[in-house]
């Protein structure tokens, strides 16, 4: 039995294999949408559901509303170009006729935020009731006697 050598047909397409491996995870991890896309401040999150709610119900005249507030945020300096080109991507889906698209586009960056430092603080101070709540007859909350 012949030991492996580094040199010759047989090593040249092992390192082959490994550079196009390698090529591969670093196109992978390049691409977008890995890496979690663009984080949006805080303050800025609710352009996301505005936009997922005007996307999932196919409705043009609040997606022309959403990138109206999208520019005059971008213009104010509020939302930064990122933030705004992503958004931008997804209007232009949706008025391209690609709803389908721009739903699974906003879905994928609402659901790439990660929570921030204000966002674990109201996690943390959130007092939750450990008392069972019941519902009356209507299926409204019961009166506490």
């Amino acid at each position: 039995m012949m030991p492996f050598s580094s040199i010759g047909p047989a090593a040249t397409s092992r390192r082959s294999l490994r550079l196009a491996a390698s090529a591969l995870v670093a196109l992978l991890l390049a691409a977008p949408g890995c890496g979690g896309g663009v984080q949006f401040k805080g303050e800025n999150r609710d352009l996301i559901i505005s936009l997922a709610t005007a996307v999932s119900v196919r409705d043009p005249k609040l997606l022309d509303e959403n990138a109206a507030l999208i520019e005059k945020l971008h213009n104010e300096g509020t939302c930064s170009d990122a933030e705004c080109d992503a958004l931008r991507d997804i209007v232009a889906k949706a008025k391209s006729g690609d709803w389908e698209a721009a739903e699974t586009s906003v879905y994928a960056l609402r659901d790439a935020q990660e929570p921030n430092a204000e966002d674990l603080k109201n996690l943390a101070e959130r007092k939750l009731s450990h008392e069972p709540r019941t519902l009356g007859p209507a299926g409204k909350p019961a009166k506490k006697s």
